[in-house]
């Protein structure tokens, strides 16, 4: 092998009869921070081409021109299914097209945001995970950079969500029509184990592709890049999810699934399965053997309880079995029925997984969700997705079954608001963008001249401009970039996001209480693994960035509405009688005087407040808090809890708000909406 040096880089050429060149060349490594949402401060990172003028204003130009120009193709050696969590090997092969590859030019491989999740791509130790090599013809001599860290200095701006990249530049003579780059992830030639695998399932995971055939430094997109398909691992569990309201002697439905051990549907479940309740006069089906067609998933629509109270369905398959969700079975229709939804959530429309139509489906499918919706960053949405994303949205809405809500996210930074998720009641709502993730050589993060929205107070205005009879409200929300209370519009950020993927986040959240907002409490994922209300994973505490696989499940908000529409949910959201779980579908019921969570009234006299919880475990702690500071507690220690108490310090002539949180023995909370008294 011979080593040439070429403007400061190593350049490497095969000359070994095997033609297989193991990679010795100059790593590039970024600060690899486990920013989990990929919600970072783009504006922090300096780039030489931030005031570059754009070329292409989409992707589809862009590779419209790598396709004229004849820049060559990509196929994928290795499996085309992989299990979550094991330790695979997959060879990039490149091509050139007709237009060759001038001397450096080259390819970029890049991985998807959260790559962080695989093996750490690197070619120092070949006897390490995720060790990479690259190939090449004879006597083409070719330079190596690996940038593979969620907070990529080089491609941040320009490839984000795509940031992890592997570089591939060629010297000299450069590639003809027909030659090929092998670029294998996971060689094991040398004793490494191999590549390592995320954890949560994905129906195409891309080695997305872009090649610089002219040696100018203009990547362009493959027309058709490689993919493969992430499956489930083993069957580790089944889950039972019924509503959390019936009525006896009328049908409801059930949905049960099988899940691996990190939370994933297991679609090649196919075992048999049988339903049985805390009511021994409920009508259930007979045992049930999973299909194909299930995929995993199984919804029971004649499940009929006979009996009044609170019921539970258990369902058992071999050595499998599990306790449903707590269900209020009462003589007749509650006036607001119990509901539950995730409203905040990434696909692969910004830097999530999965298309929003995926996302949907599994809601609806998968997590047994009521509602929904998909708010991905409105700075990568340009125009035509926008649209695309509201056509989906509006089709996947099913009024009586299934609710989805226009949405997305504006990302600010924290000094000008911090990140807010908007939400429209109607279904061909305008998009504000901000100039947080604004980067004119990125094709999902320029939008041509349009004015940007540069802090919140603007975003707040523009949504009251279009308020009418509750029809858009926004959520602060903790994340890369917290929420800011120092701003706040009274007519429009209506709540605030307590638990995510990121955070259990009382503290923050009592920031705004305390200033005077008026916001009522909901939680939502924020996933970015394109499977919401449900999984993949958790994080640990605050303090702790490492992710716990034992803990499935982040978040949910729960809604008290009339119906199963997008009009009686979205009015029940804006009046805030809603309530926070971090992911167990925990019944809580809140009130003053009979005024229910979420609700402003007057009186002279101390309330009284009525509390009643039906817990997924034993309740451990059931507490009151006043101005956001405990007041009352009781343990229960049981399933069920229920109280009414009296605040013995009430002052008539001072303003207060009240609010409830329960703590289970599982870990498992929920915290209500408040209560205003002047």
């Amino acid at each position: 092998m011979k080593l040439i040096d070429s403007h400061k880089e190593n350049w490497m050429i095969t000359g070994q009869p095997q033609k297989r060149l193991i990679l010795l060349g100059t790593l590039f490594l970024a600060q690899t921070t486990l920013i989990h949402d990929g919600d970072v401060a783009f504006s922090a990172v300096p780039s030489s081409d931030s005031t570059a003028s754009p070329r292409f204003t989409s992707e589809e130009e862009a590779t419209s021109r790598g396709t004229e120009l004849g820049i060559g193709g990509a196929i994928l050696e290795g499996p085309k299914l992989a299990e979550v969590s094991t330790y695979q090997t997959w060879v990039v092969v490149y091509t050139a097209g007709r237009a060759g590859v001038k001397p450096g030019g080259g390819i970029r491989i890049a991985l998807r945001q959260l790559n962080h999740l695989w093996s750490a791509v690197q070619n120092e130790d070949p006897q390490a995970a995720g060790y990479l090599t690259v190939q090449s013809p004879d006597n083409v001599p070719i330079s190596l950079s690996v940038e593979c860290g969620n907070w990529s200095k080089r491609f941040m701006g320009p490839y984000f969500a795509w940031q992890n990249i592997v570089e591939v530049i060629v010297g000299e003579a450069g590639l003809r029509l027909g030659q090929t780059l092998r670029v294998t992830y996971g060689d094991r030639a040398h004793g490494s184990p191999g590549f390592l695998v995320q954890p949560f399932d994905e129906s195409r995971y891309m080695f997305k592709m872009y090649v610089d055939a002219l040696g100018t430094g203009e990547y362009l997109p493959l027309t058709n890049s490689p993919a493969v398909t992430i499956c489930a691992g083993k069957t580790h569990k089944l889950t039972v999810l019924p509503p959390s309201d019936a009525v006896a002697g009328r049908p409801i439905a059930c949905t049960v699934r099988a899940e691996d051990r990190f939370g994933n549907p297991v679609t090649q479940y196919r075992g048999t399965i049988s339903l049985s309740a805390t009511d021994s006069q409920a009508r259930l089906p007979d045992p049930y053997t999973f299909t194909e067609a299930d995929q995993g998933v199984h919804r029971f629509e004649n499940v009929v309880f006979n009996t009044q109270g609170c019921q539970s369905i258990f369902v058992e398959g071999g050595t499998f079995h599990d306790r449903s969700n707590p269900v209020d079975v009462t003589a007749s229709r509650p006036s607001r029925s119990l509901l539950w939804g995730d409203l905040h959530g990434h696909t692969l429309n910004s830097d999530g997984r999965g298309t929003v139509s995926e996302y949907y489906d599994f809601a609806e499918r998968v997590a047994a969700l009521d509602f929904c919706a998909v708010s991905d960053h409105a700075f990568e949405i340009p125009d035509e997705m926008w649209n695309q994303s509201k056509a989906v949205t509006n089709k996947a809405n099913k009024p009586g079954r299934f609710v989805t809500f226009n949405a997305y996210e504006w990302s600010g930074e924290s000094n000008s608001g911090g990140d807010h998720n908007v939400y429209w009641l109607g279904d061909d709502p305008p998009i504000y963008r901000s100039i947080t993730g604004y980067h004119p050589l990125n094709l999902q993060m320029y939008h041509g001249p349009d004015p940007k929205v540069k802090h919140v107070g603007e975003l707040l205005s523009k949504l009251r401009e279009h308020l009418v009879d509750k029809n858009v409200f926004c959520i602060p929300h903790r994340g890369g970039r917290a929420g800011n209370p120092k701003w706040h519009d009274p007519k429009t950020q209506r709540l605030i996001e307590i638990f995510s993927e990121h955070f259990r986040s009382e503290p923050w959240a009592n920031e705004f209480l305390k200033e005077g907002h008026r916001i009522g409490i909901m939680a939502s994922t924020d996933n970015h693994y394109g499977n919401p209300g449900y999984g993949y994973l958790k994080r640990g505490q605050e303090t702790d960035v490492a992710f716990r696989p034992a803990e499935v499940g982040m978040a949910l908000i729960a809604v008290y509405a009339p119906e199963r529409t997008r009009k009686s949910i979205f009015t029940a959201l804006y009046d805030r009688h809603c309530y926070a779980t971090s992911g167990d579908r925990i019944i809580l019921e809140f009130a003053c005087d009979g005024h229910i969570m979420g609700s402003e009234y007057k009186t002279d006299e101390a309330p009284l407040i009525t509390v009643r919880v039906a817990g997924t475990a034993a309740i451990s702690r059931v507490e009151i808090k006043k101005n956001s500071s405990v007041v009352h507690t009781v343990e229960p220690n049981g399933r069920i809890a229920e109280l009414d108490w009296k605040d013995p310090d009430f002052d008539s002539g001072q303003q207060s708000y009240y609010y409830v949180r329960v703590v289970q023995t599982n870990g498992e909370e929920a915290i209500s909406s408040p209560v205003w008294i002047e």
